[in-house]
């Protein structure tokens, strides 16, 4: 959609995510691809956000939010995602915490439906490089736009959230990078930025950690351009 912006929201309190996800429910709505949210343990949630939403006043598919209990809570966030109606790309975006809880937000119904040629995967990464072993991860196996959602914790590791196979195949047009920001209207200003070609819809993904750490996000662009 023209004249879209990347910006970010805070949703303070226990019932951040609750917040969160009515915003996005909200004229003009979002839609795939268009928020990453990171839900936080303490109720409270950030998200950038990809603004005015193109799903406007269309209500053929919903946020919804699922807090999911450990240990297992990613393997379920896969599960629930992968049955029908089956999430497609940038329908979903997970908060993978280290107590083995989850967080998840995705656009219902799902546009796979009962296909099965896509399925989500969870992918762990140790520390202390896991940002980076994640970006490698996804340049490797070709993972395109909405295919990704990324939790980094303090500690270096990562937590991946893809649907696979990747939509871009063995085709190097495109690349995934990721840099770190002192706030998350940092990175958003980045995103929005001269010098780099807007990452559109399922082309960006914040991890927002809340605590005064900043943001760290994962882009889509150009490989043939050298950006910031």
């Amino acid at each position: 959609m023209a004249d879209q912006r990347w910006e970010t929201t805070e949703f303070l309190g226990c019932d951040g995510a609750e917040q969160a996800v009515q915003f996005l429910n909200d004229a003009d709505r979002q839609g795939p691809g268009e928020a990453s949210a990171t839900l936080r343990h303490d109720g409270s949630a950030g998200l950038i956000y990809l603004t005015p939403g193109s799903l406007g006043t269309s209500t053929a598919q919903t946020w919804i939010l699922k807090q999911l209990p450990g240990p297992d809570g990613g393997q379920v966030a896969v599960q629930l995602l992968n049955g029908a109606d089956r999430q497609g790309p940038g329908e979903a975006s997970a908060s993978l915490r280290g107590d083995g809880t989850a967080g998840l937000i995705f656009l219902a119904p799902g546009s796979q439906g009962l296909t099965t040629e896509y399925t989500w995967y969870l992918f762990e990464p140790s520390a202390p490089d896991g940002a980076e072993q994640v970006v490698q991860f996804l340049n490797e196996n070709g993972q395109g736009a909405g295919q990704a959602s990324v939790t980094v914790p303090s500690d270096g590791s990562a937590r991946l959230m893809y649907l696979g196979p990747g939509s871009l195949g063995t085709g190097t047009a495109l690349t995934w990078r990721t840099r770190e920001f002192a706030s998350a209207q940092d990175a958003v200003d980045f995103l929005n930025g001269p010098g780099l070609d807007q990452p559109g819809p399922g082309e960006a993904v914040a991890w927002l950690p809340g605590d005064g750490n900043g943001a760290v996000i994962f882009y889509l662009v150009n490989a043939g351009i050298i950006h910031p």
